[in-house]
């Protein structure tokens, strides 16, 4: 577990395979959950038990002790003689953590080949699960638990989730890449068009959105172009400020792979500079809008 400056707070060794890739843990890391591609391993209690969901690439913890994972359909197909797995149709489960049994399953409708992650909700319980086909484009979806089942909604397409404000009132949306070059918040739960920021706006040559932003708080909104750094937005999506980052070794420019709002005003930051990458962290200094 990590804190605001990515330092180790606490540590958990666990008996699980060398492959496998963790998906969730609960913040005293009582309960961790992690996959072996064959199944998901859900550690608690001292007990490490097997969930038979082969292939899991996200799991959110839920409140009343549920677990939402998603993973694709397994096919079995065979080409020049040689056979191999091949990703189907999209499912969610919803697991319980006590008894670890699958309470409900549902599809994510034509989501097919594709690697989902999940952008759970501050405080009501849904989960956005995006839905990621490469160049064909995005779905992307609102899990919600009723009792012992799931319920699945196809919400838009051919953007990508990004991130919930703090107070849970708005969700941020990035532009696929493939498709249009446009940001929007959406007001939640309403999923009205609360604001808007195309490329264009900006009157800026050869601008683009990258994938990733993310709420700083209610008030700001922090997000990632492809040639022009990082673009500091009011909540409303008002440009503010563009933030630059100095070089943090003597290797020349650094170039900002992904990026995720931590506070007010501070973000981390997964760079590359020319040989490696570095997890870092950033604080935006005060300035007059």
């Amino acid at each position: 577990m990590l804190d605001e400056q990515l330092q180790p707070i606490r540590r958990l060794v666990l008996d699980v395979p060398p492959t496998a890739k963790l998906l969730a843990a609960t913040p005293d890391l009582m309960t961790v959950v992690v996959t072996d591609t064959r199944s998901v391993i859900i550690v608690t209690a001292g007990r490490a038990v097997a969930v038979d969901v082969a292939a899991a690439d996200s799991a959110t913890m839920l409140p009343n002790g549920r677990l939402l994972v998603t993973a694709p359909r397994l096919e079995r197909l065979e080409y020049q003689g040689r056979e191999y797995d091949a990703k189907g149709e999209h499912l969610v489960y919803l697991v319980d953590l006590s008894s670890v049994d699958i309470l409900d399953q549902a599809v994510l409708l034509d989501a097919v080949d594709a690697g989902v992650s999940a952008v759970p909700h501050p405080h009501d319980g849904s989960v956005v699960l995006d839905a990621g086909m490469g160049q064909d484009g995005t779905l992307i979806y609102v899990a919600q638990v009723l009792g012992d089942r799931v319920k699945v909604e196809l919400v838009a397409e051919d953007v990508v989730a990004a991130s919930f404000a703090p107070s849970g009132d708005r969700l941020l949306l990035m532009p696929h890449p493939s498709f249009d070059d446009e940001i929007s918040v959406l007001e939640w739960p309403s999923r009205r068009i609360f604001a808007r920021l195309h490329a264009d706006d900006l009157a800026i040559e050869n601008f683009a959105f990258d994938l990733y932003g993310s709420f700083l708080s209610d008030q700001r909104v922090l997000v990632k172009t492809s040639e022009h750094g990082m673009l500091l937005c009011s909540g409303e999506l008002s440009p503010l400020a563009w933030i630059s980052l100095n070089p943090p070794s003597e290797a020349g420019d650094v170039e900002v792979e992904t990026t995720l709002g931590v506070a007010e005003d501070v973000f981390a930051a997964d760079v590359w500079d020319g040989k490696s990458f570095s997890a870092t962290v950033w604080r935006i200094p005060p300035f007059d809008t």
